[in-house]
């Protein structure tokens, strides 16, 4: 099984200053990359298309190759991948426009050059280079870095990536390793309803709801401050990038407490629950409501459904994702019966059948039957109501 092992860098000043100068390399060669190919396919499509204008990868690096010892010579202090991977990447980007790829509900836009300070900085670096000894990683034409951990999977280093967040720098492993498939402790059903006050809702009586820390939120004010602040500072000054490396690391913190929560959940989830449903959330369409938007992105639906898909391979559970349009809040649990009326506002669901909950955890127990009606051991009645197969 491929996997991704990431831990953070302790870097100092003059290793800093080398990882940052091979991403500028990297920076350099996709926009000379691009800036050429842009070129180059206007006069391949001038010219007719004929086979041997049209621009590639390979040939835009062959073509630096060509000139890079006489006018670009520091390109050589740094490994030979930040000047020579950035071309790849390129021709997979223009690939994906030209084929209208769509990845994550989004169509693959075209390829634009990369700006200084804009740009997330990082550079690419083949398994052929990378070295590995304990807490330490050999980056090359630079030597031994310290990492923050050793690596925690035994197998194959295909290749590394390095990458800045804020002011701290991270080395990212693609593995190859012998993944044991660890089952869950029960054969147990769950339904997840997933909700903004509430991040997830379970069909279970253990732990009904898991709350969202909601960082983005709890931490808005301190952000606007810091940005007011910012606004006012003179750019490029030493005063403006240290407060703009303030703005970046409260962006990091937010995105960890997030992330760190979601990594909870799904790790909760898959451990104990051996059959999984969560529903297929129109992420952007939900985003459309003006009012919700940010509470929405702040939760971060799909980050926790990427993180069930790979977990419940690793426990042997089974993941179950709704259809879109099965209406979990709308129906009751217990006799079947559709509520058409019912609003976002409506925060219990109460049936003609004597039924009255909370519509979050209506909604739960209508996905745990939905993965039991799935495999058979429920069926439909005449009204809609789940009765014994």
């Amino acid at each position: 099984m491929k996997i991704a092992f990431k831990t953070q860098l302790l870097a100092n000043n003059k290793q800093g200053t080398h990882l940052n100068m091979a991403c500028g390399v990297a920076r350099f060669a996709w926009n000379w990359g691009l800036d050429a190919w842009n070129r180059q396919y206007k006069i391949y499509v001038e010219a007719g298309k004929p086979k041997e204008l049209k621009p590639s990868g390979m040939s835009l690096k062959k073509q630096l190759n060509a000139v890079k010892k006489a006018d670009f010579p520091w390109m050589y202090e740094v490994t030979k991948y930040a000047s020579q991977q950035p071309f790849i990447f390129l021709q997979r980007a223009w690939n994906d426009f030209l084929k209208g790829k769509i990845a994550n509900g989004k169509r693959a836009g075209k390829p634009r050059f990369k700006k200084k300070g804009k740009s997330f900085d990082s550079f690419y670096v083949g398994g052929d280079q990378v070295k590995v000894s304990g807490r330490f990683v050999k980056v090359p034409n630079l030597g031994w870095v310290k990492m923050s951990e050793p690596i925690k999977y035994g197998g194959h280093i295909n290749s590394m990536t390095i990458s800045r967040t804020a002011d701290k720098w991270f080395v990212s492993f693609s593995m190859d390793v012998e993944v044991s498939m660890l089952p869950s402790k029960s054969q147990a059903r769950c339904g997840v309803d997933l909700g903004i006050s509430a991040l997830a809702t379970l069909s279970n009586g253990e732990i009904r709801y898991w709350d969202t820390p909601k960082p983005l939120q709890q931490k808005l004010r301190q952000l606007a401050r810091y940005q007011r602040r910012l606004v006012k500072k003179v750019k490029r000054s030493k005063g403006y990038y240290r407060l703009k490396t303030k703005v970046a690391r409260l962006h990091k913190r937010i995105a960890d407490i997030r992330r760190n929560c979601l990594h909870q959940l799904s790790a909760y989830l898959v451990k104990h629950f051996s059959h999984i449903t969560i529903e297929d959330l129109n992420v952007k369409g939900m985003m459309a409501n003006t009012r919700l938007a940010r509470h929405i992105a702040d939760v971060g639906f799909f980050e926790l459904r990427r993180q069930l898909t790979y977990k419940s391979q690793w426990y042997c559970a089974e993941l179950t994702v709704a259809d879109r349009w099965f209406a979990s809040s709308k129906l009751c649990s217990k006799c079947g019966r559709k509520r058409e009326n019912l609003t976002l506002s409506d925060r219990m669901f109460v049936c003609e059948c004597g039924n009255k909950m909370c519509r979050d955890h209506n909604a739960s127990v209508n996905l745990e039957n939905y993965t039991a009606r799935s495999a058979g051991i429920y069926a439909a009645g005449d009204n809609g109501s789940v009765i014994a197969a």
